[in-house]
């Protein structure tokens, strides 16, 4: 398969990407910081494009550099910058870090799907990615909401051509001595590469829409 990993200047984006590529897929990372993603690519050994995925204009300079075919793209969130603690913040860093939220996680993947979904294959993927759990009430819970809502309304447009679309989150992690863990548990990293490339496969081409947390199997309501 061909597939583009955004957020390849990211350990995530690095993470799934190295698994894609051990499983034998040409991978493309993809990312805004140019000096990071030169060392991802010489290290796992794949091609780079260089682009601003909160930027149309980045993105449409770019779309040349872009496999004309992709059979999958992953979307990781570009690199967060620290806001500090939200219950300090006046009403400019306040609206300021929902709105760096709202870009590198939804913003970012509506503008990389509305450029380069033409491009995808029949029967390919998209996967939407969400490194953390956040805290109800928060910047990041409202932005998951979103992100897991626009998801599951590309599915219908998306089914006509059989592509998928899902959103893979990170979950609430199992506590120390839970029932049916041995040794030490994968990573958060490592758990949504297996599942992200789950998705990717022919058996998984029932599941379309959906939001599904990686959690070390861990019984939890997530929202």
């Amino acid at each position: 398969m061909e597939l583009l990993v955004t957020g390849g200047d990211t350990e995530l984006g690095r993470v799934i990407a190295s698994g894609f590529r051990d499983a034998g897929n040409n991978v493309v990372i993809a990312g805004a910081q140019r000096a990071e993603l030169e060392v991802a690519a010489k290290e796992l050994d794949v091609d780079y494009v260089v682009f601003d995925n909160n930027d149309p204009a980045s993105l449409e300079a770019a779309r040349g550099a872009f496999p004309q075919h992709l059979d999958g793209i992953v979307n990781v969130p570009a690199p967060r910058w620290n806001a500090g603690d939200p219950r300090t913040h006046t009403l400019s860093e306040r609206a300021s870090a929902w709105r760096h939220a709202l870009d590198t996680v939804v913003l970012s993947a509506v503008l990389t799907v509305s450029v380069l979904g033409d491009q995808l294959s029949s029967g390919g993927s998209i996967i939407n990615v969400l490194p953390s759990n956040p805290a109800d009430g928060s910047a990041d819970a409202a932005i998951k909401a979103a992100l897991s809502n626009w998801t599951s309304g590309q599915a219908a447009h998306f089914g006509i051509r059989g592509i998928t679309i899902n959103l893979v989150a990170a979950g609430r992690s199992a506590e120390p001595g839970y029932d049916g863990l041995s040794g030490s548990p994968a990573s958060t990293a490592d758990e949504i590469t297996r599942l992200a490339m789950f998705l990717t496969t022919p058996a998984a081409r029932h599941i379309t829409g959906e939001t599904l947390h990686v959690s070390q199997g861990a019984l939890a309501d997530f929202g």
